[in-house]
């Protein structure tokens, strides 16, 4: 089963430029300009948050949440990385936090209609719903960097030089980190189905 199975289809990214001057707008003040940045990521951080987490309303809180830095840190910006990387950094360091909050608890799996899921009809419908749910309770039994260096990787489309700036690591130890995470996944889903 394929991390993005259930993610949106990704918009081709923005041009750098783009987004540098988008983020220079949010400097100014310019509200469009953060609504820009929220309609083009708010899915993507949701996705990553509701699978990093496990929860959909804790996902919704951690994506704005991400919004409001970004627009906080606006004036300061300055882009070193692509701005996919700017903003993962900034929700895996949310994430942390909030898996640190609940006091390192394992995510509790969502439930697969959390994830825009039409109601199962028919039986490929349903078996693909059992298959979400295995994922997810396997993916909830990865330590908190490896689902989220998996997540950036598999579900987000970043590099593992992009990953690994926001984890805040080096892309030869996220290629380690997504390997074994990939391993254990797979082992987890075997046992449970």
């Amino acid at each position: 089963m394929s991390l993005s199975s259930s993610s949106p289809p990704r918009d081709p990214p923005a041009p750098p430029e783009a987004e540098t001057e988008t983020m220079r707008r949010v400097a100014a003040g310019d509200g469009e300009a953060l609504r820009t940045l929220v309609v083009r990521w708010q899915r993507p951080l949701l996705g990553f948050f509701r699978r990093l987490v496990g929860s959909a309303e804790t996902a919704e809180d951690l994506a704005l949440e991400v919004f409001v830095r970004v627009h906080r840190a606006a004036p300061g910006y300055a882009p070193t990385a692509r701005f996919s990387t700017y903003l993962f950094a900034i929700a895996h360091r949310l994430a942390l936090n909030e898996l640190r909050r609940r006091g390192r608890k394992p995510a509790e799996p969502v439930a697969p209609d959390a994830f825009d899921h039409l109601a199962a009809t028919s039986a490929e419908e349903r078996r693909l719903g059992e298959l979400e749910e295995v994922f997810q309770l396997a993916l909830a039994r990865l330590a908190p960097k490896a689902r989220t260096a998996l997540l950036l990787i598999a579900q987000q489309g970043l590099s593992y030089e992009e990953a690994a700036v926001a984890l805040r690591s080096n892309p030869n130890a996220v290629r380690v980190l997504v390997h074994r995470a990939r391993q254990e996944l797979k082992m987890h889903m075997e046992e449970l189905s």
